[in-house]
C-alpha cells in the first residue's frame, strides 16, 4: 500500500511539473482592459520590410447545451508566437498601429456576434453550419478592412491617417457593445 501511495506521488509530482503555465502566455483574448505590449511579440522577425506583425485570429466554438439550446463562443485573439517585432523599428507609434489590428478584430468578433444572433437556427448542425458560413464571410471582410488599413495609414508612417484610424474603429467597437459578450445562448426554433 505505501509503495502504491509513493508511487501515485511521484507520479501526480511529474504530471503537475509538467504543466506549463507558459502555456496561456502563447494565445491573448482581446479585452479593453489589456492592450498589447512589446513583450507580448514573442515570434523571430521574418526578413521583410517591416517594424513588426500581428498574428490573430477569430475563434469560434459551438456547444449544445441541451436539444433546446446551444453556446457560441466568438473570441479575438493574438498569437504571441506568431507576432513579431524588430527591436531597432519599434516604438509607441507602431504600437498603437498593431494595436489597432487587433482591435479590429475584436469590431469583425462583434459583428460576427450580432450576425449569429440576428438568424434564427432549428438544430445543433444547423447552428455549426451557419456559424461557419457566417465565418466565412467575417473573415474575408476582416482581410479586406485590415489591408484598407494598412494602406490608408501606411502602416502608421501616415501620422494624420493613423489617428483617423484610431478613432474611426474605437467608434465602431463602441457602436458594437451590446455584441461584447463571448458567449451567446441559442435557443432552437
Amino acid at each position: 500500500m505505501n509503495f502504491k501511495l509513493s508511487f501515485l506521488f511521484i507520479f501526480l509530482l511529474i504530471v503537475l511539473s509538467s504543466f506549463n503555465p507558459s502555456v496561456n502566455e502563447k494565445i491573448i483574448t482581446w479585452n479593453e482592459n489589456r492592450p498589447l505590449s512589446w513583450d507580448d511579440f514573442k515570434g523571430k522577425p521574418e526578413r521583410r520590410f517591416a517594424a513588426a506583425s500581428t498574428s490573430y485570429d477569430i475563434v469560434k466554438e459551438v456547444k449544445k447545451i441541451n436539444s433546446e439550446t446551444a453556446s457560441v463562443k466568438i473570441e479575438a485573439v493574438f498569437f504571441c508566437e506568431s507576432s513579431w517585432k524588430k527591436k531597432q523599428w519599434v516604438n509607441n507609434s507602431v504600437l498603437k498601429h498593431e494595436q489597432k489590428h487587433f482591435d479590429i478584430v475584436e469590431l469583425f468578433s462583434r459583428k460576427l456576434r450580432k450576425l449569429i444572433l440576428d438568424n434564427s437556427y432549428s438544430s445543433i448542425t444547423n447552428l455549426e453550419s451557419e456559424t461557419d458560413s457566417l465565418y466565412k464571410i467575417i473573415d474575408i471582410k476582416m482581410d479586406v478592412y485590415q489591408d484598407l488599413y494598412d494602406d490608408e495609414t501606411d502602416g502608421s508612417m501616415n501620422g494624420e491617417k493613423q489617428r483617423e484610424w484610431e478613432t474611426k474603429i474605437t467608434k465602431e467597437i463602441k457602436a458594437l457593445d451590446s455584441y461584447k459578450e463571448t458567449v451567446l445562448k441559442i435557443s432552437f426554433k
